[in-house]
C-alpha cells in the first residue's frame, strides 16, 4: 500500500513537472554537472555514470526524487517504471540509491526532483 501511495504521488510530481514553467525551481546537479535550465526541462550537458552523485540544493527535510525512462521525443516509456530515490536529512545520494535497489539502465531520462513543494524536472543521460 505504501509503495502504492508513493508511486501516485511520484506520477502526480512528474505530471506537474512537464507542465511546470520553470524546470529548475532550486540547483540541481548529477555528477557533478550543473543543471541547465530549459524548456520544458532542465538538462544535464553530458551523459553520467548509474551510480554519480545527486545534489539538491534545498533545505527541506525530505527530498523525493523520480526517475522515469524517456524516449526520444522525452515521453515516458510506455509500461515501465519510475525509480524512487529519497533524501531523508540530507542533500546528496547517488543515482544508485533506489527505494527497490536496481540500478538504472543505461538510456535517457527525466529526473524529477521535489523539494520545497516545488519540482525541478530535468533531462539526464545514463551511459
Amino acid at each position: 500500500m505504501k509503495r502504492l501511495l508513493l508511486f501516485s504521488i511520484m506520477s502526480a510530481a512528474f505530471a506537474y513537472g512537464l507542465f511546470a514553467s520553470d524546470s529548475l525551481p532550486f540547483p540541481v546537479s548529477v555528477g557533478g554537472q550543473a543543471a541547465k535550465d530549459g524548456t520544458p526541462f532542465a538538462k544535464i550537458e553530458n551523459p553520467v555514470a548509474a551510480d554519480t552523485e545527486l545534489s539538491v540544493q534545498s533545505k527541506d527535510a525530505m527530498i523525493i526524487v523520480n526517475v522515469n525512462a524517456v524516449n526520444a521525443k522525452n515521453e515516458p516509456v510506455p509500461g515501465s517504471t519510475p525509480a524512487v530515490i529519497l533524501l531523508q536529512g540530507k542533500t546528496k545520494t547517488n543515482l544508485d540509491k533506489t527505494t527497490d535497489g536496481k540500478k538504472l539502465a543505461a538510456g535517457n531520462y527525466i529526473v524529477s526532483v521535489v523539494s520545497e513543494g516545488k519540482t525541478a524536472g530535468i533531462l539526464v543521460t545514463i551511459k
